[in-house]
């Protein structure tokens, strides 16, 4: 199986540097969709054998340009964003000035902020979904290409199932719109290329 994620474009929440999680269906703004359209136009959509998206909105709209309206997108509620419970919509800057404890170099939460955040979503609790998805695809589509429009922190999840044991940390996320492909035989992932941008 040949597998390739998209992450969604830009909305305001992106640029605003909040946490966009499961609790935030947010539109693309003219910027992301600009540019969805941009990198889209480089993409052919015609090479995959099945497309799935997350539900949410900015998901489904890349989904959307990236495959032209040709194809029939399958809307999965495993391909949701980690949920960051009570903190989605959180500004970073304010998160890193109350809880330095659970952000990492890069300004990212670490797995730690479920100390703070009850309600949010297990580092263990998410890969567990993202795994039931790619046996679940693996079995359905062995020889196939699929094609796969989420989001930044679940693409990282996919990759470290992949890659590291689950560990997401050592992940980085994907810009809005880049590509990360994985080939899978035998039920052995390698990582073809990762973050890459087409506009």
């Amino acid at each position: 199986m040949e597998i390739v994620f998209i992450r969604h474009g830009q909305t305001d929440v992106n640029k605003d540097n909040r946490l966009q999680g499961a609790q935030v269906d947010a539109d693309l703004n003219e910027y992301g969709r600009e540019y969805a359209r941009k990198s889209a136009a480089k993409f052919d959509e015609s090479q995959f054998d099945v497309v799935y998206s997350s539900p949410m909105k900015r998901a489904v709209e890349t989904a959307q340009i990236f495959t032209k309206g040709k194809k029939k997108l399958n809307l999965d509620k495993r391909l949701l964003e980690f949920d960051f419970g009570d903190w989605d919509g959180k500004k970073m800057a304010e998160i890193a000035q109350e809880y330095p404890d659970v952000v990492d170099p890069w300004g990212k939460v670490t797995r730690d902020y479920i100390k703070y955040a009850k309600n949010g979503e297990s580092y263990p609790e998410f890969e567990a979904r993202c795994a039931s998805f790619l046996d679940e695809v693996y079995q359905k589509y062995p020889n196939g290409k699929v094609l796969v429009v989420a989001h930044g922190r679940l693409i990282r999840m996919m990759a470290a199932h992949y890659l590291s044991d689950g560990d997401m940390d050592k992940i980085d996320t994907p810009a809005n719109c880049a590509l990360s492909k994985f080939s899978v035989h035998d039920g052995q992932a390698r990582m073809c290329y990762y973050n890459r941008v087409l506009a």
